[in-house]
């Protein structure tokens, strides 16, 4: 396995193995843009992610009997797994770490989700450079028992989670537009503290209302 991270590193270009514990082979350390990221489940003995969102994998593939690795932020980045900039490096990480033979899809636990390797290369590629922020990825939506459309997810990076009122999740297209735009939004740093007004991205007036403490933006039809 190391030698085929090693080859991994040669082709991306964007980490090394910059530490190998001699008494433990289930893991090592990853160096990439002056961070360093652990990697661990090398013995194959790395437990299947708990998945409630598929993007771009089969309902019928079996997680549970494939093999994972585990890429976490290193011990002097404790605290901060969830800012930007590190989470922008690990994901840069990981389009290096599918390169690794039979490398089939990647896991994202704090929205529950797994997608493709297609799907993965396809969304973070353009954000590493200063485009959109990929929500049906690193963020998921779904429909709970009331009717609304729920982000999950979205608390990592930004606090709280989205709530789309049952009127507007009733038109999923726009449902999920108005959702991925307001995300990037949030994660980019936009704070809402009252009940306000915005634009949608077909010209409809959105409400957005902080709720529960400001832990749920509540997304309605205003207008």
């Amino acid at each position: 396995m190391l030698d085929l991270l090693e080859q991994a590193a040669d082709a991306a270009r964007v980490f090394t193995v910059s530490h190998r514990p001699k008494d433990d082979d289930d893991w090592l350390e990853l160096l990439s843009s002056g961070l360093t990221f652990d990697l661990s489940g090398l013995s194959g003995a790395g437990a299947a992610p708990k998945v409630a969102t598929r993007y771009g994998v089969a309902a019928d593939t079996d997680l549970d009997h494939s093999a994972w690795l585990r890429l976490a932020p290193g011990e002097h980045l404790s605290g901060g797994g969830s800012q930007l900039p590190v989470v922008r490096v690990m994901a840069g990480v990981v389009l290096g770490l599918l390169d690794l033979p039979g490398a089939m899809g990647v896991a994202w636990g704090p929205a529950r989700t797994i997608m493709s390797a297609e799907h993965f290369r396809r969304i973070v590629p353009g954000w590493l450079k200063g485009g959109a922020f990929p929500a049906l990825g690193l963020t998921a939506l779904a429909r709970d028992g009331a009717g609304n459309v729920v982000s999950e997810g979205l608390s990592f990076f930004a606090g709280l989670e989205l709530r789309i009122e049952p009127l507007l999740a009733k038109q999923p297209g726009l449902a999920g537009k108005v959702a991925v735009r307001l995300i990037h939004s949030l994660v980019d740093g936009w704070t809402v503290k009252e009940p306000v007004e915005v634009e949608g991205p077909d010209g409809e007036i959105l409400g957005v209302t902080p709720e529960e403490n400001g832990k749920i933006l509540r997304v309605c039809l205003a207008r």
